[in-house]
C-alpha cells in the first residue's frame, strides 16, 4: 500500500475565476460537517476514486482476504486493529460488525479516516501505546506495510517489537507482504523472540502463497508470552 494511494482530497481543484485558497476554505469546513457515509459516496459515486483500486479485487490473495481470512478472524477475534485505510478497506468494516465496538483501522495519513472504522486512529503504527494499553488487540492484520512503507530491517524489526507489544499473549498477527519487493524476515529472524509460528486451530498453513504471478503472501503468528 503506497502512501500516495492513501491520500485523498476533497477539495476541487481551482478553476478560473475562482479563489483556490477560498475553495480549500470551503472544502475543509465541508468535510467537517459531512458524516463518513457523505464523504464516501462523494468520493465513491461522484469522484470514482476506487476505479484506480479495482483491480486489486481480481487477485486471489485479495480475494481470500475478503472471503476467508477476514470472515474467520472476526469469528474468533474481538479486539482487532487494521493497519493501513484506502477506498478498497472500508468495507472490511462490515466483516467485523460482531464486534464493531472493538474494530480499529491506524492510518499515519490525515484525510484517510474516511476509509477507517468507528474507531481511527490517526497516527503511526510506531506510536499505537499513545492510544490505546499494552496488550490491548487479540489479533492485528498488518497487511501491505512492510514493503510499502516500513521497508528497512531495522524499521521493521521495530515494528515487530510494537507489534508483540501492542498485542495480548497468544494473540493473532497476520503479515501480507510480497516476496518480490523484501527478504524474508523469518529468515532474517526477526520475529523471535515475539511470535511464534504455531497457530492454534488456524485452518491454513502458517504461510500461505498463491500461484505466480502472484507475489502477495500471507504469514501468521502467535504473540509469545512475556
Amino acid at each position: 500500500m503506497f502512501a500516495e494511494d492513501r491520500q485523498v482530497l476533497l477539495a476541487p481543484r481551482g478553476e478560473d475565476g475562482h479563489n483556490p485558497c477560498a475553495m480549500s476554505q470551503a472544502s475543509d469546513v465541508a468535510k467537517k460537517l459531512l458524516p463518513k457515509w457523505a464523504k464516501r459516496f462523494i468520493l465513491l459515486r461522484l469522484r470514482g476514486v476506487h476505479k484506480r483500486y479495482d483491480h486489486l479485487r481480481s487477485h486471489p490473495s485479495r480475494i481470500f482476504l475478503e472471503r476467508e481470512i477476514l470472515p474467520w478472524i472476526a469469528a474468533h477475534y474481538e479486539r482487532v486493529l487494521f493497519v493501513g485505510t484506502a477506498p478498497y478497506t472500508h468495507q472490511f468494516e462490515r466483516i467485523f460488525r460482531r464486534s464493531r465496538d472493538h474494530y480499529t483501522t491506524i492510518d499515519p495519513v490525515r484525510g484517510t479516516e474516511t476509509w477507517g472504522a468507528r474507531h481511527h486512529i490517526v497516527a503511526p503504527l510506531q506510536e499505537i501505546a499513545l492510544h490505546r494499553p499494552k496488550g490491548h488487540f487479540d489479533c492485528v492484520v498488518l497487511n501491505g506495510i512492510f514493503g510499502f512503507g516500513i521497508d528497512d530491517t531495522e524499521g521493521q524489526r521495530a515494528a515487530i517489537k510494537i507489534l508483540h507489544d501492542t498485542i495480548a499473549p497468544g494473540g493473532l498477527l497476520l503479515v501480507g507482504w510480497n516476496t518480490n519487493l523484501m527478504l524474508d524476515l523469518e529468515d532474517l529472524g526477526l520475529f523471535e523472540p515475539y511470535f511464534s509460528k504455531e497457530v492454534e486451530g488456524l485452518p491454513w498453513p502458517h504461510r500461505t502463497r498463491f500461484p505466480l504471478p502472484e507475489t502477495h503472501t500471507y504469514d501468521f503468528y502467535t504473540r509469545r508470552a512475556d
